[in-house]
């Protein structure tokens, strides 16, 4: 998707007519004006309202066919029912004028109401607009501004310092609550902000890409409910978050799986699932509380993405300092600066005898015997050492400090340091809190209230700074092609045209085979002579089952026998595999029986795939064996998936210990589990009749790894 340029008279316009703009304080139509104005808008302003003659000092018109210099854009602030007639407006003058190119529909009463009424008119209004080539954002939402262009139509919002966050969000009030809430220590400066509504025409994926090319923009802040296409976000997403970072708040967490649950994989399949995979695909930073969404915003305003995640922590604080130190050892985010010889060489020669230096690594505690210019000594030094990615601060602010002298010290040495350094700062408690986070957050240095979120947010833009290398990486890697096999597309193809919906066990595992996916070997009999022949060619244990059209669940009809050693055991195996079956099944027409070497016991995982109806074709993984259900220890891609995602998926899933090897298993084949996941992608992208499919459970070995069990659910509406 390619940059939309008329998405610029939404923040850059030069003229701008506000319908049902207002002389009366208390309508919103006298606000958004107010707010317009406050914030330094430069342009022409015409407001339209038929029973003023002027608002503010501004001439007022009956209509929007009545203003005589050419708009820009449109803002309707008028009643849902009045919508219509506005836009109708809007479409004569874009015939006479071609001029308006934008409308920013605040209104409600659309489509958030659910009911057939309100869509309709909100699809009446799109489609009326988009006539004229007139693009919306709205209806049901707060506006946009543009602190840099003065353009404001927010009516809670009259002015707001410049700075580098744009704000997409599917709620005003949530967005404007954020902005009320840093407004107090000025924490950050916004750049553009939009309010989307019922985004039912310009879309956050468009206004996102828009933003990638925004050189005031340096952290996007992003708002979610949830949308239609969500595809289409993630795959502007992942273009946009390679050149700036993309934060998140996401709520909703209902489940919208495609069918019911047909399979282990369907059965924790949800749209919040699904997103949370995606969100780390497209390198989106997800936030997991408003507070640490609001901190990671604002710690990439104000400073530089780290070069990797090595973090020094300098504090003059124990238990603050051994919060912070738990809260990095509980994640994989980041790890501890190993501190240079000289760096711990100088700082011994600087602190305190009791100061403690590198106990654990890259620690440094001052003790109560620190003052203001030994933090400027100490940092500098920090700064300096090439195996420090990142410096976290902790500081309580002391009545024998000078506060004054004390941010000094620390903007001094800040502006200081070299490089692409990460510099962030706790300023926990004290009298004297204020007046030192103020002294730091004006000077560019973002501040928190606690040191457990001083190294979230850390680990946040450690991971960023991650997904960005690793991406730049993957430049010019050629794009997925499909290219389906043939086989499988006849094995398919047949089972439907039966009336069947999942192909049978031996199908399946000849699909996996023709896309590279190891199976147990095995063979397809119908008789105890040939299944002994079998068992003896592929080698005891083998399992046996039943295979038939008629048999949905193997195992309730006794048509599944395990651990068979012998020919003996075979052959008394398999009749009494036979009689169960006939009991169970008396009208039983044709039956097969399924040889499969039984594989070595290891660590149960589950692999899987669906097609979602929001999001299309997405790989799963994660715990399997009986509790995949229960623990829903998985994580999701959208297909088709990298080698690189793949890998990813499985070290952010599992425990590292896990996948290390314990209690005697030796380590997982993380190269050969990653490899099903992108055939699998492929198989679901090639394949499109194919809705789910489930490998549980899957034994991960130290040379590979086998699809014990393999269920693939088909659909003929493709």
């Amino acid at each position: 998707m390619g940059k939309i340029s008329s998405l610029d008279a939404f923040f850059k316009p030069k003229s701008v007519a506000i319908v049902g703009a207002s002389s009366d304080p208390k309508k919103v139509g006298n606000t958004a004006l107010k707010n317009l104005v406050s914030m330094g808008y430069q342009g022409k302003v015409f407001p339209v309202n038929p029973r003023e003659d002027s608002i503010l000092g501004f001439r007022c018109y009956k209509n929007m066919l009545e203003i005589p210099e050419p708009v820009d854009v449109c803002v309707l602030l008028v009643s849902a029912d009045l919508t219509m007639q506005v836009a109708n407006e809007l479409v004569q003058r874009k015939s006479r004028y071609d001029d308006v190119t934008a409308a920013v529909c605040m209104s409600a009463g659309f489509g958030e109401l659910n009911t057939g009424e309100g869509k309709q008119r909100e699809r009446d209004l799109v489609q009326t607009l988009r006539s004229a080539s007139i693009r919306l954002i709205g209806p049901n939402c707060v506006g946009v501004f543009d602190t840099y262009s003065g353009f404001n139509t927010n009516f809670d919002i009259a002015d707001y310092p410049k700075g580098g966050v744009s704000f997409l969000t599917q709620s005003g009030a949530f967005a404007n609550s954020y902005l009320f809430w840093a407004e107090r220590l000025r924490l950050i400066g916004v750049s553009k902000f939009a309010s989307i509504g019922n985004m039912a025409d310009v879309t956050m994926g468009e206004l996102l890409n828009y933003l990638k090319d925004d050189e005031s923009t340096r952290v996007i802040a992003l708002y979610m409910e949830g949308f239609s296409n969500p595809r289409e976000f993630f795959k502007v997403a992942r273009e946009v978050s390679a050149v700036k970072p993309i934060v998140v708040m996401k709520t909703g967490k209902s489940e919208v799986g495609s069918k019911a649950a047909l399979s282990h994989t369907g059965s924790v399949a949800g749209s919040d699932a699904i997103y949370e995979g995606a969100f780390k695909q497209a390198g989106i930073i997800r936030a997991r509380t408003i507070l640490e969404f609001y901190d990671t915003v604002r710690a990439f305003a104000k400073q530089p993405v780290p070069e990797g995640n090595r973090v020094s922590i300098l504090t003059h604080m124990g238990g603050p300092g051994t919060i912070c130190i738990d809260e990095i050892s509980a994640t994989n985010e980041l790890q501890l600066a190993k501190l240079s010889p000289e760096t711990e060489k100088v700082l011994k020669s600087i602190c305190a005898p009791m100061a403690n230096i590198g106990h654990p690594d890259g620690y440094v505690d001052l003790t109560a015997a620190h003052y203001e210019n030994l933090h400027n000594q100490v940092l500098q030094i920090l700064f300096q050492d090439k195996n420090v990615d990142t410096v976290l601060q902790i500081l309580a602010p002391s009545a024998f400090l000078d506060q004054t002298l004390l941010v000094k010290e620390i903007v001094a040495a800040s502006q200081a340091k070299q490089g692409g350094k990460t510099f962030l700062n706790a300023v926990t408690f004290g009298d004297f809190a204020h007046e030192v986070r103020q002294g730091l957050e004006d000077a560019g240095m973002p501040t928190f209230e606690y040191t457990d979120m001083l190294a979230r947010v850390a680990g946040n833009m450690a991971n960023y700074a991650a997904y960005r290398k690793a991406h730049a990486a993957q430049t010019g890697i050629s794009k997925y092609q499909p290219n389906p096999k043939n086989r499988s597309a006849e094995i398919i193809a047949s089972a439907l045209k039966k009336g069947r919906l999942s192909l049978l066990e031996p199908e399946a595992y000849e699909v996996c085979n023709e896309y590279g996916i190891k199976v147990p070997p095995f063979r397809l009999m119908d008789s105890v002579e040939s299944a002994i022949a079998a068992a003896n060619e592929i080698g005891y244990p083998v399992a046996l089952k039943v295979v038939s059209e008629e048999i949905l669940h193997k195992t309730d009809a006794g048509g599944v026998m395990l651990g068979i050693t012998s020919d003996s055991a075979m052959k008394a195996s398999y009749e009494q595999l036979v009689a169960n079956v006939k009991k169970a099944a008396p009208s039983l027409s044709k039956m097969n029986v399924l040889i499969q070497k039984m594989m070595p016991s290891n660590t149960e995982l589950v692999i899987g795939a669906l097609r979602d109806k929001s999001f299309g074709p997405a790989v799963m993984f994660g715990m399997g064996g009986i509790y995949v259900e229960a623990l829903k220890m998985v994580g999701f891609r959208l297909s088709p998936i990298s080698l690189d995602d793949a890998k990813k998926l499985i070290q952010q899933t599992l425990p590292p210990v896990l996948i290390k090897g314990v209690r005697g298993r030796g380590p997982m084949h993380v190269d050969s589990i990653a490899n099903v996941l992108v055939s699998l992608g492929q198989l679901l992208e090639e394949q499109p009749q194919i809705e789910e499919v489930d490998f549980n459970p899957v034994f991960p070995y130290q040379d590979g790894c086998i699809a014990v069990d393999a269920r693939i659910i088909i659909s003929s509406s493709r």
